[in-house]
């Protein structure tokens, strides 16, 4: 447990980080659980799990941990890639993970995870983690076993969505008619952004603004008429943050710049009522010649079956 508020946020998350990878190691549950707070949301890139009590918990520890063993894993190497307070008692952070052999052998691609920290009673505990990793792999469905799949007292799914899409509408509209200030009022800085290499933090205009530059500059050169992006799942994550998985298409007339992806991304309500993402996970990088020679081959197949 991390107890000293004075630290900053990377050191806090970086003691959490190392408490927890010590316990699901060694299988030590109590040190691991002292470490979080309950309620507790987790997700992957496909579901959200509540859990609700010290049981719930104990299962996807035990669950994670045979899946582990299943692996031959002899340690985690993991380490935070970054972390921000958001707030006098918020820390966002984002971590990396490498799972190791014995003999030092990398058993699966590194994922990164963005984790919520909580301050409660002087004590730092994480509140909720958010893994890049697929419902439909092993680690995913150790993950997703414990808990429940909806929360009690929180708004319906429908109410997630429409605020979701209205949001997503609302963030197509900014880069299609490169409005800065309708981007602005998206999202909630420090904003988390991880891309399949690396992990980006806005945590002001002067370094979001060249980035809003850089996409609106790949929309011209690409030829890109219209982005459609649609929800394909929201979850309420109590009252005022949302976690939701979308699908992008890219097009310049009916054809796809790219080929079409999946991404997840957490909106937070402020005190002036309005929504705003606080991170994204999507599987791209910035548009290149070859992701966009990809759609290409890909739309000419597509028009060859039709014909």
């Amino acid at each position: 447990m991390v107890t000293d508020t004075s630290q900053d946020a990377m050191t806090v998350a970086s003691a959490l980080l190392e408490t927890t990878g010590d316990a699901l190691n060694s299988g030590d549950f109590d040190a691991f659980a002292a470490c979080f707070k309950l309620p507790q949301t987790l997700s992957t890139m496909d579901g959200v799990r509540h859990l609700q009590t010290r049981d719930d918990m104990y299962r996807t520890f035990r669950e994670v941990r045979a899946h582990y063993a299943a692996l031959g894993l002899d340690r985690l190497d993991r380490w935070v890639e970054a972390a921000l307070f958001d707030g006098s008692g918020v820390i966002r952070s984002a971590h990396v993970t490498h799972m190791l052999s014995a003999t030092g052998q990398l058993l699966k691609p590194p994922f990164v995870s963005l984790s919520r920290l909580e301050l409660h009673d002087g004590l730092w505990l994480i509140s909720g983690n958010h893994y890049t990793v697929s419902a439909e792999t092993d680690h995913g469905k150790a993950l997703m076993s414990g808990g429940s799949l909806t929360a009690p007292d929180t708004p319906p799914k429908s109410t997630a969505e429409a605020v979701v899409q209205a949001h997503l509408d609302a963030v197509n509209r900014a880069y299609l008619s490169e409005d800065i200030d309708g981007l602005c009022a998206s999202v909630q800085l420090p904003l988390f952004v991880q891309a399949s290499r690396e992990t980006q933090v806005f945590s002001s205009l002067d370094t979001l603004v060249p980035e809003f530059k850089r996409h609106c500059t790949q929309f011209k050169v690409h030829s890109v008429t219209d982005v459609v992006r649609t929800v394909t799942h929201a979850e309420m994550l109590g009252q005022r943050r949302i976690q939701a998985t979308y699908r992008s298409h890219v097009l310049s007339g009916a054809l796809l710049i790219i080929p079409a992806y999946k991404s997840t991304m957490t909106l937070q309500q402020g005190e002036d009522l309005n929504w705003r993402v606080t991170s994204i996970i999507h599987p791209m990088e910035h548009m290149t010649l070859e992701v966009k020679a990809e759609a290409e081959a890909n739309n000419r197949g597509l028009r060859r079956r039709k014909s």
